[in-house]
C-alpha cells in the first residue's frame, strides 16, 4: 500500500513538474523540441498540440529579436511541413524583418548542405529562391 501511494505521489508531482517546465520553455526551445521530434519520426504528421505550440512560438517571434536563431528557423522553414500548417507563412515575416541576417544565414545553410539535399530538389532548392527574393526586396 505504501509503495502504491508513493508511486501515485511521484506520478502526480512528476506530471505537474513536467507541465511547469514546458510552460517556462522559450519559443526557441519549443520550436527546437517540436522540430527534433518531427524529424526523428519518419512518418511524422505531428499532433495538434505541437502545431498549436509551434504556431504560438512563431507568432511570438514575429515581434521579438531573432537574429541568433535564424538558422533554426531556416531548418523549420525547410522541413516542418505537417498537413494544414502554414509554416512558411508564419516564418516569412520574420525573415523579411531580418533580411540581411537571414540572407547571411541562408548562405551558411547552403554551404552546410546535408547529405541527401540537392540544389535542384525541394525543399533545399527553395533556399536559393528565398535568398533571391530577400535580396531583391532589400534592393527596393
Amino acid at each position: 500500500m505504501k509503495i502504491f501511494f508513493s508511486v501515485v505521489l511521484l506520478l502526480i508531482f512528476g506530471t505537474s513538474f513536467g507541465q511547469k517546465k514546458r510552460k517556462t520553455e522559450t519559443p526557441f526551445l519549443t520550436i527546437h523540441r517540436i522540430l527534433d521530434n518531427y524529424l526523428t519520426n519518419p512518418e511524422a504528421t505531428d499532433s495538434q498540440e505541437n502545431k498549436d505550440s509551434m504556431m504560438k512560438a512563431l507568432k511570438t517571434l514575429q515581434h521579438s529579436g531573432v537574429e541568433d536563431e535564424l538558422y533554426l528557423l531556416i531548418n523549420v522553414w525547410l522541413y516542418y511541413d505537417p498537413t494544414d500548417f502554414p509554416t512558411r507563412v508564419l516564418i516569412n515575416p520574420i525573415f523579411f524583418t531580418n533580411k540581411r541576417e537571414t540572407i547571411y544565414q541562408i548562405g551558411i545553410r547552403i554551404e552546410n548542405q546535408r547529405k541527401g539535399e540537392k540544389e535542384d530538389t525541394a525543399p533545399f532548392s527553395d533556399l536559393f529562391l528565398l535568398k533571391d527574393t530577400l535580396s531583391k526586396s532589400s534592393e527596393n
